[in-house]
Formats: structure tokens, sequence, C-alpha cells
């Protein structure tokens, strides 16, 4: 069964290899009890297993050789249960911005009939908006008046308020316009969400050669499994969320040199911070 190697355990395969280096150069002579089994073992964790001990293994390696194994998992089960979740997230998503909006049409007027569709097809341009691959940063532009224009465009469209405070002079990035405009309005909904629609904060400055931007809101906050699987495509806590908004975000921020952390604020909340290299 082909096996994955979690982080513990590819910090074990790195001492194991080490072990061989060092042992190989030092060894005088070839008697050593340790050299032989600690080769057979890493060609194992090569191959992907955790090989089997032989009788006359040093009792030492046999613990690493637990401990390298309580590390790992097998590759199709992790496979398998990220293939369910995500047909899960899209199937729920379907149903909640296609199949429900279809159903409530059926047998209504022509106004009626057209909102439906409308929000049918909106569904799925919004999931198909999620497979398109960011684009390479192509220009430097000041993000001050980028963000304010987010800023305009979700206060319209969903009715939640923004607290925006920003420097009076440009703080200026190498990006792709469009493609950062994109990944803050994502945030910026995220926020307004779990948030519970009270007011937004957010914040830019330039700091330490990074254009730094923050959105604070007044929900719960992240869980440690969200903090801990933030990067995970199709994670959400909403039955009918996608899951793609923060990672998709941060591959969009990564593209630009950047990085994307999610904090726990003392007060109560979540924030968001932005760091993308200033030019």
């Amino acid at each position: 069964m082909e096996l994955v190697v979690t982080g513990v355990a590819a910090g074990l395969v790195g001492l194991l290899l080490g072990w061989i280096l060092f042992r190989g150069e030092a060894a005088e002579t070839p008697t050593d009890p340790y050299l032989r089994p600690i080769e057979q073992m890493a060609q194992a964790l090569r191959d992907g297993r955790t090989g089997r001990a032989e009788p006359t293994e040093p009792q030492a390696l046999g613990k690493l050789r637990d401990a390298v194994a309580a590390g790992w998992v097998p590759r199709s089960a992790h496979m398998e249960e990220a293939l369910s979740q995500a047909l899960g997230r899209v199937a729920a998503f379907l149903e909640e911005s296609v199949q429900k909006p279809l159903q409530a049409a059926r047998g209504g007027d022509e106004a009626l009939l057209r909102e439906g569709v409308e929000r049918a097809l909106g569904g799925i341009v919004d999931l198909e908006f999620f497979l398109r691959e960011p684009i390479t940063p192509d220009e430097t532009h000041n993000l001050v008046a980028l963000t304010q224009d987010v800023t305009k465009d979700f206060i319209r469209d969903w009715e939640v308020a923004v607290r925006f405070m920003a420097p009076a002079f440009p703080v200026r990035a190498h990006i792709h316009r469009d493609t950062f405009m994109d990944a803050l309005y994502l945030l910026l909904h995220n926020a307004g969400q779990f948030g519970g629609g009270e007011t937004i904060e957010m914040t830019i400055e330039e700091l330490d050669g990074h254009a730094v931007l923050r959105i604070l809101d007044s929900g719960p906050g992240f869980s440690e499994e969200a903090l801990d699987r933030a990067r995970d495509l199709f994670y959400t806590t909403k039955p009918s969320g996608l899951g793609l908004g923060i990672p998709f975000a941060r591959r969009i921020i990564e593209g630009f040199g950047g990085n994307l952390e999610l904090y726990n604020r003392e007060e109560g909340g979540a924030e968001v911070r932005l760091l993308i290299p200033s030019a």
C-alpha cells in the first residue's frame, strides 16, 4: 500500500539519512550493528513502506520504526477522503446555488423564472471562477486606491459597513490589478458572513518593505481546525459553502510573492493579514 509521510515522519526520514551518511563516513569496521538496518529502513521509506524489523535489529531502531509508522497515513485513504469532501462541497453548492433557484422559479411568472435562471447561472459562474489559474503580476499599482474601489463595490453589493483606514500617501506593490481585487473582495465577503454582518475594519500601511493589509471582523474567530486547515481546498464550516475563498485568495497573494496569514484577535473576532512586497 502506498503511503504518504507527515511532517513528523518526514523529519525522521531526514534524521535517518543523516545517520546513514555520518555512520558510513565514521565507521572504521563493517561490524556496526546500526548501519545495515538503517540502510534497509531508509530504502523501505523511499519505497513508501516502514519495512520489517530483523531479529538482530537493535531495540532503539524498533522504537524509531514505530514512531515513523505512527506518523504515516495511507495515500489512498487520504485521497479518497479529500475527493469525498470535495464532491460533497460541490454538490451542496450546486443544490443551494443552482437547484433551489430553479425549483423556486418552476411554475412562476416570467420575472420569477428569469430571476431563478440568473441565480443558477451565477452559481455556475462562481464555480468556474474558482477554477481559474491566477494571473501573474504585471504592473505596479497603488493598493490604497484599489482597496477603496473594492470596498465600495462590496458595500454596495452586501450592505455591510467597512471602516477603512489608510495613509495619505500611495502604498505601491507589483501585482495583477484584477486578481488582487478579486482576492480582496472574497476576503471581505468572508469577513462579512462570519462577522454576522457587523462593521468590518480594514487598514493598509507600508511596513518593513511590505504593503500590509488587515481585515478584521467581529465574528467568533477561527477554530483551531480552521487555522490548521486554512490551505485545504473545500474545507469550510458553512454547509453550502465551497471552501475555496481563502485558499484561492492565498494562491493569488502568494503569486505576488506575498503571504496571507490568519489570526484570532485578543478582543474577539478574526484577522486576515495580507503581506505583499512593496514597490
